[in-house]
């Protein structure tokens, strides 16, 4: 049997087997809230689009988004940011790298503050295995940021760099707009994430109290701009059984911890690269494998051609 063949045999195999036992009723669930939530992250970047783009359509700005979210497991988080912001490019004029960049650091501002509160949630639970940054860490972001801020009011290029990068931000400067347009999607997609995480615990027989389902999250990494240690399957079903039981106040099945820790990243990967293939086939215009993997590539940013 061909290796590839054998490996996708051996994770269907095993995702068969994490989610024998699960509460299918609460699995469809998860599902279900999960992609509530991404919706409504779409939503809320057409809103951080249109402070910028005034003629951007809500619906299509949700569209980029699921489509970059969608093949975030086999991507990474920035390998989706960038083929969303390719797509956003492709369709709004005069868009830039540079302002789109300022799009997702406005998109970002929220999740920072709200990662950081779960994760203060969750220390106070005692929650271990979070490290929030170090003061040395900290200083060295400030100072970064102030060279560069320097380096641009003596570069005219890196001027207009800052200047499209603060378009993107536009969302900041209109509180009525970012409070309206941005804000309420943004807290609803939050709370449906941690309602999808809850169901997932539910499915597999885990307890699923808010203060279990605020620290498993964190554990997880769901909020990704905290830095919390470990990745892969076996890091998070470790984390998730070091922390559930402290989060509980008893003991755990630390099979259903395994299970979970196997079948959700499995199931949502599968769904999301269903979906995102399926939206970028329609906005792409393209019927082949062979020309959508040409059109997804003409999404990424291509180097400046060299100067004869």
């Amino acid at each position: 049997m061909f290796a590839p063949v054998a490996w996708a045999t051996s994770v269907a195999d095993g995702l068969a087997h994490a989610v024998a036992g699960a509460h299918a009723g609460w699995l469809l669930a998860a599902v279900g809230l999960h992609v509530a939530g991404q919706l409504s992250r779409g939503f809320a970047w057409g809103g951080v689009l249109s402070a910028a783009w005034r003629d951007v359509s809500p619906r299509q700005a949700c569209a980029w988004y699921v489509c970059g979210a969608g093949l975030t497991g086999v991507l990474s988080a920035r390998g989706g940011d960038v083929v969303r912001m390719g797509l956003a490019k492709r369709e709004l004029p005069g868009a830039t790298w540079p302002a789109l960049a300022g799009t997702l650091a406005v998109e970002g501002s929220f999740e920072l503050v709200s990662g950081v509160a779960l994760g203060l949630v969750a220390l106070g639970v005692g929650v271990g295995g979070l490290h929030l940054p170090s003061l040395w860490v900290i200083g060295a972001l400030l100072a970064a940021v102030t060279a560069a801020a320097l380096l641009a009011l003596r570069s005219p290029r890196l001027r207009r760099v800052t200047s499209e990068f603060g378009r993107g931000m536009g969302a900041l400067r209109k509180p009525q707009h970012f409070a309206c347009r941005v804000l309420p999607w943004q807290v609803a997609s939050r709370l449906l994430r941690l309602a999808s995480l809850g169901c997932f615990l539910y499915a597999f027989g885990l307890p699923a109290a808010p203060v279990v389902v605020i620290a498993a999250t964190v554990v997880q990494g769901s909020g990704r701009w905290l830095p919390i240690p470990g990745a892969g399957t076996a890091a998070a079903a470790g984390a998730l059984l070091a922390t559930l039981p402290v989060a509980a106040g008893h003991p755990v099945d630390a099979g259903a911890v395994g299970a979970l820790a196997i079948a959700q990243p499995a199931v949502l990967t599968l769904l999301g690269v269903t979906v995102s293939v399926a939206l970028l086939t329609a906005l792409l215009g393209v019927r082949t494998p062979r020309a959508l993997v040409r059109a997804a590539r003409s999404l990424t940013p291509q180097p400046a051609p060299a100067k004869p």
